[in-house]
Protein backbone atom coordinates (compact mmCIF):
# COMPACT_ATOMS: atom_id res chain seq x y z
CA UNK A 1 0.00 0.00 0.00
CA UNK A 2 1.35 3.69 -0.76
CA UNK A 3 1.16 6.05 1.59
CA UNK A 4 -0.19 9.19 0.36
CA UNK A 5 1.68 12.07 -0.79
CA UNK A 6 0.48 15.38 -1.00
CA UNK A 7 2.07 17.93 -3.08
CA UNK A 8 2.69 21.65 -1.79
CA UNK A 9 0.32 22.57 -3.97
CA UNK A 10 -2.45 20.42 -2.60
CA UNK A 11 -1.87 21.00 0.54
CA UNK A 12 -2.67 24.35 0.18
CA UNK A 13 -6.25 24.10 -1.91
CA UNK A 14 -7.14 21.81 0.93
CA UNK A 15 -6.48 24.75 3.47
CA UNK A 16 -8.11 27.26 1.41
CA UNK A 17 -11.03 25.06 1.16
CA UNK A 18 -10.96 24.08 5.27
CA UNK A 19 -10.67 27.96 5.72
CA UNK A 20 -13.99 28.63 3.00
CA UNK A 21 -16.22 25.97 5.17
CA UNK A 22 -15.52 27.41 8.48
CA UNK A 23 -16.33 30.88 7.42
CA UNK A 24 -19.48 29.11 5.50
CA UNK A 25 -20.50 27.64 8.31
CA UNK A 26 -20.00 30.54 10.81
CA UNK A 27 -21.84 32.78 8.32
CA UNK A 28 -24.79 30.12 8.57
CA UNK A 29 -24.80 29.91 12.03
CA UNK A 30 -24.72 34.14 12.40
CA UNK A 31 -28.00 34.24 9.84
CA UNK A 32 -29.85 31.65 12.27
CA UNK A 33 -32.83 33.84 13.37
CA UNK A 34 -33.49 34.61 17.16
CA UNK A 35 -36.49 33.02 18.34
CA UNK A 36 -39.51 34.65 17.92
CA UNK A 37 -40.48 38.13 20.64
CA UNK A 38 -43.81 37.67 22.22
CA UNK A 39 -46.59 39.14 21.01
CA UNK A 40 -48.29 42.67 22.38
CA UNK A 41 -50.49 40.98 23.62
CA UNK A 42 -48.14 38.45 25.63
CA UNK A 43 -46.16 41.91 27.22
CA UNK A 44 -49.29 43.62 27.86
CA UNK A 45 -50.70 40.77 30.26
CA UNK A 46 -47.00 40.46 31.43
CA UNK A 47 -47.00 44.25 32.48
CA UNK A 48 -51.11 44.14 33.84
CA UNK A 49 -49.42 41.37 36.55
CA UNK A 50 -46.37 43.68 37.62
CA UNK A 51 -48.68 46.67 37.88
CA UNK A 52 -51.08 44.25 40.11
CA UNK A 53 -47.81 43.38 42.29
CA UNK A 54 -46.90 46.96 42.33
CA UNK A 55 -50.37 48.13 43.87
CA UNK A 56 -50.62 44.92 45.95
CA UNK A 57 -46.99 45.56 47.64
CA UNK A 58 -48.26 48.90 48.28
CA UNK A 59 -51.55 48.34 49.96
CA UNK A 60 -50.28 45.43 52.18
CA UNK A 61 -46.82 47.15 53.45
CA UNK A 62 -45.26 44.39 51.53
CA UNK A 63 -41.83 45.99 51.02
CA UNK A 64 -40.15 42.86 50.00
CA UNK A 65 -42.76 42.35 47.50
CA UNK A 66 -42.43 45.89 46.50
CA UNK A 67 -38.49 45.79 45.69
CA UNK A 68 -38.92 42.77 43.60
CA UNK A 69 -40.56 44.93 40.99
CA UNK A 70 -37.95 47.86 40.86
CA UNK A 71 -34.97 47.60 38.79
CA UNK A 72 -31.72 47.67 40.15
CA UNK A 73 -31.66 51.26 38.55
CA UNK A 74 -34.76 52.35 39.61
CA UNK A 75 -35.23 56.00 39.73
CA UNK A 76 -38.02 57.39 41.81
CA UNK A 77 -39.19 61.10 41.82
CA UNK A 78 -41.86 60.78 44.98
CA UNK A 79 -44.52 63.75 45.50
CA UNK A 80 -42.28 65.67 48.13
CA UNK A 81 -39.37 65.82 45.74
CA UNK A 82 -37.22 63.14 47.28
CA UNK A 83 -35.18 61.29 44.17
CA UNK A 84 -34.03 57.69 45.02
CA UNK A 85 -31.14 55.80 42.52
CA UNK A 86 -30.93 52.37 42.83
CA UNK A 87 -32.58 49.54 45.06
CA UNK A 88 -30.74 50.71 48.19
CA UNK A 89 -31.60 53.83 48.08
CA UNK A 90 -35.54 52.91 47.53
CA UNK A 91 -35.12 50.58 50.41
CA UNK A 92 -33.81 53.23 52.96
CA UNK A 93 -36.54 55.95 51.44
CA UNK A 94 -39.43 52.82 52.62
CA UNK A 95 -37.48 52.33 55.52
CA UNK A 96 -37.66 55.96 56.65
CA UNK A 97 -40.99 57.25 55.58
CA UNK A 98 -43.41 54.42 56.46
CA UNK A 99 -41.68 51.83 58.80
CA UNK A 100 -39.14 54.07 60.99
CA UNK A 101 -39.78 55.14 64.24
CA UNK A 102 -39.58 58.66 62.88
CA UNK A 103 -41.63 57.72 60.05
CA UNK A 104 -43.90 60.21 58.48
CA UNK A 105 -46.28 57.89 57.13
CA UNK A 106 -48.11 55.08 59.40
CA UNK A 107 -50.19 53.63 56.37
CA UNK A 108 -51.37 54.10 52.86
CA UNK A 109 -53.16 52.88 50.04
CA UNK A 110 -52.96 53.10 46.27
CA UNK A 111 -54.83 52.82 42.92
CA UNK A 112 -53.61 53.06 39.70
CA UNK A 113 -55.14 54.16 36.03
CA UNK A 114 -53.21 53.96 32.91
CA UNK A 115 -53.93 56.27 30.56
CA UNK A 116 -53.95 53.94 27.42
CA UNK A 117 -52.11 50.28 27.13
CA UNK A 118 -48.08 51.02 27.38
CA UNK A 119 -46.03 52.02 24.71
CA UNK A 120 -43.32 49.82 23.56
CA UNK A 121 -40.13 49.89 22.45
CA UNK A 122 -36.90 48.81 21.84
CA UNK A 123 -38.39 45.43 20.24
CA UNK A 124 -40.45 44.81 23.24
CA UNK A 125 -37.84 45.59 25.98
CA UNK A 126 -38.84 49.42 27.15
CA UNK A 127 -42.46 50.36 28.11
CA UNK A 128 -43.53 54.17 28.70
CA UNK A 129 -46.72 54.51 30.69
CA UNK A 130 -48.71 57.35 32.24
CA UNK A 131 -51.83 57.47 34.05
CA UNK A 132 -53.52 58.65 37.17
CA UNK A 133 -53.95 57.38 40.83
CA UNK A 134 -55.42 58.38 44.07
CA UNK A 135 -53.45 57.95 47.22
CA UNK A 136 -54.77 57.60 50.93
CA UNK A 137 -52.65 58.63 53.56
CA UNK A 138 -52.85 58.20 57.26
CA UNK A 139 -50.18 59.96 58.69
CA UNK A 140 -48.18 58.98 62.13
CA UNK A 141 -49.91 62.14 64.03
CA UNK A 142 -53.66 60.70 62.88
CA UNK A 143 -54.48 62.93 60.19
CA UNK A 144 -56.17 61.12 57.10
CA UNK A 145 -56.63 62.37 53.32
CA UNK A 146 -56.85 61.45 49.72
CA UNK A 147 -54.71 63.13 47.28
CA UNK A 148 -55.40 62.69 43.27
CA UNK A 149 -52.46 61.57 41.71
CA UNK A 150 -50.54 62.00 38.15
CA UNK A 151 -47.68 59.58 37.34
CA UNK A 152 -45.21 58.53 34.24
CA UNK A 153 -43.35 55.15 34.50
CA UNK A 154 -40.80 54.04 32.26
CA UNK A 155 -40.77 49.54 32.43
CA UNK A 156 -38.05 47.65 31.39
CA UNK A 157 -37.99 43.88 29.87
CA UNK A 158 -34.98 41.59 30.53
CA UNK A 159 -34.74 37.46 31.27
CA UNK A 160 -38.24 37.50 30.79
CA UNK A 161 -39.03 39.85 33.21
CA UNK A 162 -41.07 43.69 33.52
CA UNK A 163 -39.56 46.21 35.87
CA UNK A 164 -39.80 49.69 37.20
CA UNK A 165 -36.56 51.36 35.72
CA UNK A 166 -38.04 54.79 36.40
CA UNK A 167 -41.63 56.57 38.21
CA UNK A 168 -42.49 59.89 38.71
CA UNK A 169 -45.64 60.81 40.98
CA UNK A 170 -47.22 64.48 41.22
CA UNK A 171 -50.08 66.04 42.93
CA UNK A 172 -51.86 69.60 41.78
CA UNK A 173 -49.89 72.24 43.64
CA UNK A 174 -53.27 74.57 43.55
CA UNK A 175 -55.49 72.05 44.37
CA UNK A 176 -54.88 69.34 46.96
CA UNK A 177 -56.07 68.19 50.51
CA UNK A 178 -52.88 69.24 52.05
CA UNK A 179 -53.37 72.85 50.81
CA UNK A 180 -56.79 72.73 51.72
CA UNK A 181 -55.94 71.61 55.35
CA UNK A 182 -53.30 74.42 55.18
CA UNK A 183 -55.78 77.07 54.66
CA UNK A 184 -58.37 76.28 56.92
CA UNK A 185 -55.43 76.14 60.11
CA UNK A 186 -54.64 79.75 58.42
CA UNK A 187 -58.29 80.95 58.76
CA UNK A 188 -58.64 79.53 62.11
CA UNK A 189 -55.63 80.98 62.95
CA UNK A 190 -56.54 84.21 61.87
CA UNK A 191 -59.78 84.25 63.67
CA UNK A 192 -58.05 83.35 66.58
CA UNK A 193 -55.36 85.85 66.48
CA UNK A 194 -58.33 88.80 65.63
CA UNK A 195 -60.08 87.56 68.77
CA UNK A 196 -57.43 87.99 71.10
CA UNK A 197 -56.52 91.34 70.10
CA UNK A 198 -60.09 92.04 70.29
CA UNK A 199 -59.92 90.84 73.78
CA UNK A 200 -56.67 92.32 74.72
CA UNK A 201 -58.25 96.21 72.84
CA UNK A 202 -61.12 95.77 75.49
CA UNK A 203 -59.06 95.20 78.61
CA UNK A 204 -57.01 97.94 77.84
CA UNK A 205 -60.04 99.93 76.93
CA UNK A 206 -61.50 99.41 80.62
CA UNK A 207 -58.21 99.50 82.14
CA UNK A 208 -58.08 103.35 80.43
CA UNK A 209 -61.47 104.32 81.79
CA UNK A 210 -60.41 103.18 85.37
CA UNK A 211 -57.39 104.93 85.73
CA UNK A 212 -58.71 108.18 84.64
CA UNK A 213 -62.08 107.81 86.62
Amino acid sequence: MQSMNLRPWNLGILLLLTCVLNVVAADAQSQTPPPPSPSADTLHNELRALRDQAVAAVNKGDADSLMQVLDPNITFTAMNNDVVHGLDQAKAYYQRMLVGSGRIVEAMSLTVVPDDLTGLYENGTVGISAGSSVAHFKLATGSEFDVPLRWTATLHRANDKWTILSLHYSANMFDNPILDALKSSVKWITLGVGFVFVLVGFFIGRWSRKRSA
